[in-house]
């Protein structure tokens, strides 16, 4: 799984910064090149590639209020059993390059998926996990990974330790 991610801020038009950081974060941000989000933050987003660009949206749901499941992950199975099909997911792609898991940072894989869901006024994107790999698994503790694609976590992780 993913607490955090990390994305480059130069695809991201300045509309959608003001919609969610104050003048400060972005030149902060700018300043960086890229974005840290974490799931737990008050308003959590990640970016969500389309025809027209990149835009930013909320990461799940943790407000009890909403009716949307208060996550921020969709596991592949529930989305193939088909619990998901009442909010009409539609796949997209999340442009993240780094993940952040109990203060361990490691390269995520190219074409991280999402879904993207509305209930209402309400929408959100998910991100898209699957059953882990070993070496996922013995690195992070966690028996669920980001959908995209494979690559040797071990490996990664060992040079973002040096």
């Amino acid at each position: 799984m993913c607490g955090g991610a990390g994305f480059k801020i130069k695809n991201i038009p300045e509309s959608e910064l003001k919609k969610y950081y104050s003048p400060e974060l972005i030149k902060r941000f700018k300043d960086a090149g890229k974005i840290e989000s974490f799931f737990w933050q008050k308003n959590a987003v990640l970016p969500v590639a389309e025809k027209n660009g990149t835009r930013l949206m909320i990461w799940g749901n943790k407000d009890k209020d909403i009716r949307l499941p208060k996550t921020g992950w969709a596991r592949e199975e529930s989305l193939k059993e088909g619990k998901w099909d009442y909010l009409h997911p539609e796949v997209v792609d999340i442009p993240i390059e780094d993940g952040y898991e109990k203060k361990t940072k490691f390269k995520l894989p190219s074409g991280t998926k999402g879904i993207v869901v509305q209930k209402g006024e309400d929408s959100r994107v998910y991100m898209i996990t699957r059953e882990a790999s070993q070496e996922y698994q013995k690195e992070t503790g966690h028996d669920c990974e980001l959908l995209g694609e494979k690559i040797d976590y071990s490996k990664i992780l060992s040079e973002v330790k040096k």
